[in-house]
């Protein structure tokens, strides 16, 4: 009898036992998370401090969008944070993320809703963004009294005011000159977005507004040859005197306005005793967000995404993103990159409340939301293309126009076919 009675209690306890386990939630397993964000590893390590039964690790991908699919024999991601993302060759490896917002993990007004509608496609929510910077000119407060707005510049403000700190020797060479164009490739490029050019990836292959592109280039050139001489003036100028970083520059005395993006401002704002003031490039209706701007999915074959799910709930609430720049202070890290994932948080209340009290600067001159524009979808190799193709084709078309030593006959589509020589032979 009481071996019966002992046997039936184990029986019971064992029934309970296996009952209680069946009815317990599983341990989220490892969260892989691919990124070409550094900054990433130190909101991983803050995570897995804080969620005990978690485990975030990072997989570095020099370019995550390029990286996309994952190969058979290689750890599968289940979150993937980067740029050019978005189009129709990526974004089908992205789970729909509306369950997201349907199930309150997650609140649309938090967002830029701007950067937010750049991840959907169609009604589906694909991508999340994360950070964006803006392009910007700086100048020496010492020059503040020939700014004429508080807050942005359009290109022909920027013209006339760079003309008038224009500055002759006898001899006709500069001594002084307010802006070069042709100085910085990439503000060459930054035109081709106010101007409305529109460069964007449909099915596989770069395409433009041609007109928009030929006025762009008229627009450089004139502005090259009326307010500095010609392209060879500004060569002589730069290669004399514009040798120093961009906020060396305009301290210098010898140029009025540097172009340069959020990200790099306020770094250098952060760790140089410099004073420089700053407006954010219009068009006078539009500030275009730097085409690189990052955004996070979950990996549509994600081994994890209840895991996925608690670290994307975790990042994008505006208490964790706050600890995340405390953190950074208290640990000297804030000199690394500025901001959230290098530049402004996709999360309104961090970048308009928080970042300003950790870049003082940003007091009288916030990003203004209702001015923000994303740029249509852009390839995986994007930044290549731009910098070997598009960048090059402008200079050379320029300096040509102007009589300088050029090559201006070569098109923009025989650099585009030298270019996927080397990129994909």
């Amino acid at each position: 009898m009481n071996k019966k009675s002992n046997l039936l209690i184990l029986l019971i306890f064992l029934s309970f036992f296996l009952l209680f386990s069946s009815c317990k939630e599983e341990k989220p397993g490892r969260i892989v998370i691919w990124t070409n964000c550094s900054e990433f590893a130190q909101y991983i390590e803050f995570f897995n401090s804080t969620h005990k039964d978690s485990n975030a690790v990072l997989v570095y991908k020099e370019n995550p969008a390029a990286s996309l699919p994952a190969a058979k024999d290689e750890l599968k991601p289940d979150i993937i944070v980067g740029s050019w993302l978005r189009t129709d060759n990526t974004i089908k490896y992205f789970k729909d993320l509306n369950y997201l917002f349907d199930r309150k993990v997650l609140t649309t007004s938090v967002f830029y809703p701007q950067l937010l509608q750049a991840g959907k496609q169609e009604r589906s929510q694909y991508l999340l963004p994360v950070s964006f910077n803006l392009p910007a000119i700086i100048f020496s407060s010492e020059n503040k009294d020939l700014i004429t707005d508080n807050y942005t510049l359009n290109l022909e403000q920027i013209r006339t005011i760079s003309s008038s700190f224009n500055k002759k020797k006898k001899n006709g060479t500069y001594t002084r000159m307010g802006f070069t164009p042709l100085g910085n490739s990439d503000f060459l490029y930054l035109t081709t977005k106010l101007y409305g050019v529109n460069f964007r990836d449909e099915k596989g292959q770069i395409v433009w507004n041609d007109a928009k592109l030929n006025y762009t280039i008229e627009q450089l050139t004139d502005w090259v040859t009326t307010e500095n001489t010609s392209a060879q003036a500004e060569q002589d100028f730069t290669f004399k005197y514009l040798f120093m970083p961009d906020y060396r520059q305009v301290t210098s005395g010898r140029t009025l306005f540097a172009y340069t993006t959020s990200d790099s401002l306020f770094k250098t704002l952060k760790n140089q005793d410099i004073d420089i003031d700053y407006r954010w490039i219009s068009d006078g209706q539009f500030i275009p967000v730097e085409d690189s701007f990052n955004m996070l999915g979950i990996y549509k074959d994600s081994p994890n995404q209840p895991g996925a799910t608690e670290f994307i709930q975790w990042f994008f609430d505006s208490e964790t993103q706050q600890k995340i720049l405390q953190r950074k202070t208290r640990l000297t890290l804030n000199t690394e990159q500025f901001g959230i994932s290098g530049g402004f948080s996709s999360i309104r209340d961090i970048t308009e409340h928080i970042l300003p009290a950790y870049y003082t600067q940003l007091f009288t001159n916030l990003p203004p939301e209702n001015l923000l524009k994303v740029s249509q979808n852009l390839p995986a190799r994007w930044e290549s293309y731009k910098n070997t193709v598009i960048e090059p084709y402008i200079k050379q078309k320029v300096v040509g126009a102007t009589g300088a030593e050029g090559n201006s006959t070569i098109s923009l589509q025989e650099l585009e076919k030298e270019w996927r020589k080397k990129v994909f032979d």
